[in-house]
């Protein structure tokens, strides 16, 4: 599971379903912050795109750790 800080100051979580790892300070990007399910990612910062599952949006930094450890 990854984590992504959004530019609201909330998070999103998604799982990983090909294409290499997010590292830490990556600036990623993606079109529905609604929507669950298989999306494609681009991270900006290796110039790369990649599918992912979001398990969840809009989640705030104080349950990030309670919806990491419940997926």
């Amino acid at each position: 599971m990854v984590a992504v800080r959004t530019e609201e100051g909330s998070f999103s979580v998604f799982e990983l379903l090909g294409g290499d790892p997010v590292s830490i300070g990556d600036s990623v990007s993606w079109k529905d912050d609604t929507g669950l399910g298989d999306e494609l990612l681009t991270n900006h910062s290796e110039g790369a795109r990649f599918e992912v599952y979001f398990q969840n949006h809009h989640i705030h930094p104080s349950q990030l750790r309670q919806q990491l450890l419940y997926e």
